[in-house]
């Protein structure tokens, strides 16, 4: 069978040198150039066809996610924009400023619509509400201010962490709630109708410079100034887990729009893509030279894009992969109805949309759209059989082929059963049974059973030549029936024989 190697486990476990010695896998990477400052924010545009920087240089930049290419420059702030998003129809952009205020754009001719006002300090997050009818804004004036999108009325100012500058803000996917992260080490949930405290999450050290909701709204991800991403149950707060991804400290952690995975950045220079499930890392990304202030994952999942103090920002495109498992990884089977389990990931354009399968590379099933499990009928005749899938995305790219065998085994094994060597007679209630067995050609015989009558039987246990047995009470004659198990759960024909049991008087 298939293995695939994910990652190194380092869940809960110092980085230092692990980092360095993990092996980037063969995405595709386009730097965008430009800035003249550290870049300490970026996004994708809801379509994905766009990418959105913000940087120390005093703009923010937008750039074609499909060549590279800057598209136009947000140009107003009179210091370094530290944060920069779409809103939810792409439309509009909005910016955070060390000038002190935030700024809203029409993306697509880069006019200012407005400069919201009113923080005494570096304006250091803003986010737009799912709905795109408020935003808020988080500054190092340690509060949190809730706009209006239309009116540009402020609609309530927070003090979620008195004392401490605000540096991260975040709208709950459903906008019934904002998240703040704050230089106390603790992240919290407000009611966003009302402004009341929902729930409190604390870390062991370290400010957090980075709190947002998994893309199904189940979960929080904190990256703090201590090296750790961890994980919350929104709703409960519980801890999750803890990933140590950054031993000069995390900046920024973003789980993927379908939830598998965490990505983070920080003061080591280096972005990480994790396994939520296993704690592995999946990939490293160690191209730029500075601090990684910020990550973000397209729409779809098939990119990522890093921004550094070292004034560029990488696009990261994966490369389409797949994978493929008859029966659950089963090595054998009787029945040529299968069921494949397949996975992908990347592609061009929205990613990966169609499967097609082939029984021997050359002759192929039509292109069907992708599914997790698809049922699958195996060539006839017996032995191993090889089922290849091959992956299509948006833009009409092929991926390579992957694999899985299984061996297919549909005769019988055979067998026999001897009590006493052929006696006829025995005075014992203790019988010697010998015992064969074949499979030929198969998978093997692994099971043998016993039965007195035909519909009560022994458990299931491994076959060996030679068995001892206790006939059951009563002199007469006695029927002793065996029954064989291949590894292709195959059954035999019952055998059986007989011998007279006369007890002493």
């Amino acid at each position: 069978m298939k293995h695939t190697c994910t990652g190194r486990i380092v869940f809960g476990m110092a980085m230092t040198a692990l980092l360095l010695a993990a092996v980037t896998a063969g995405a595709t990477s386009t730097v965008l150039t430009g800035h003249a400052g550290a870049v300490h924010s970026v996004t994708f545009s809801p379509d994905g066809t766009k990418a959105l920087t913000g940087s120390f240089d005093y703009t923010a930049k937008l750039w074609d996610t499909s060549t590279g290419a800057h598209i136009r420059t947000f140009t107003g702030h009179t210091d370094g924009v530290y944060s920069a998003v779409f809103s939810p129809d792409g439309t509009k952009v909005l910016t955070g400023s060390a000038d002190h205020t935030a700024k809203l754009w029409n993306a697509n001719t880069g006019v200012a619509l407005h400069t919201f006002t009113g923080h005494t300090n570096s304006v250091t997050s803003v986010a737009f509400s799912p709905d795109g009818t408020q935003l808020v804004t988080g500054s190092f004036d340690a509060t949190v201010k809730q706009w209006n999108a239309s009116t540009y009325a402020l609609l309530r100012t927070l003090t979620p962490h008195t004392g401490y500058q605000v540096r991260s803000v975040a709208f709950s996917p459903d906008g019934t709630q904002i998240l703040t992260g704050d230089g106390d080490s603790t992240a919290k949930l407000w009611n966003t109708s009302t402004g009341a405290l929902n729930n409190t999450f604390t870390v062991s050290a370290g400010a957090i410079m980075s709190a947002v909701f998994s893309p199904d709204g189940t979960k929080v991800v904190t990256a703090d100034y201590h090296g750790d991403a961890n994980l919350w149950n929104a709703a409960t707060g519980a801890n999750l887990g803890a990933f140590f991804a950054d031993t000069g400290g995390l900046f920024s952690a973003l789980i993927s729009p379908n939830g598998t995975k965490l990505l983070t950045g920080g003061l080591q220079g280096v972005a990480i893509l994790w396994d939520l499930a296993t704690g592995n890392v999946d990939q490293t990304y160690t191209a730029h030279t500075d601090w990684v202030n910020s990550v973000a994952f397209s729409p779809s999942g098939n990119r990522l894009l890093t921004g550094s103090s070292d004034g560029t920002a990488r696009l990261e495109t994966f490369p389409m992969s797949g994978t493929i498992a008859i029966n659950n990884n089963l090595s054998t089977t009787n029945n040529t109805n299968a069921a494949l389990a397949l996975s992908w990931l990347g592609g061009e354009g929205t990613g990966v949309v169609q499967m097609r399968f082939s029984d021997d590379g050359s002759h192929w099933t039509a292109w069907e759209p992708v599914a997790a499990i698809r049922p699958y009928t195996l060539p006839a005749g017996d032995g191993y059989k090889t089922v290849r899938v091959q992956f299509l995305d948006k833009l009409n790219n092929k991926s390579a082929v992957y694999s899985d065998f299984i061996r297919l085994d549909t005769v019988a094994p055979t067998g026999s059963i001897i009590i006493n060597a052929g006696a006829l007679s025995t005075a014992s209630q203790t019988v010697t049974l010998g015992l064969t067995y074949s499979d030929g050609a198969g998978t093997g015989v692994v099971r043998m059973r016993f039965s007195d009558d035909g519909a009560h039987w022994t458990a299931w246990e491994y076959p060996k030549a030679s068995r001892s047995y206790k006939l059951p009470l009563g002199n007469g004659y006695h029927t002793v029936r065996v029954q064989y198990l291949d590894a292709a759960g195959n059954y035999s024909p019952v055998y059986s024989d007989y011998i007279k049991l006369q007890l002493p008087l």
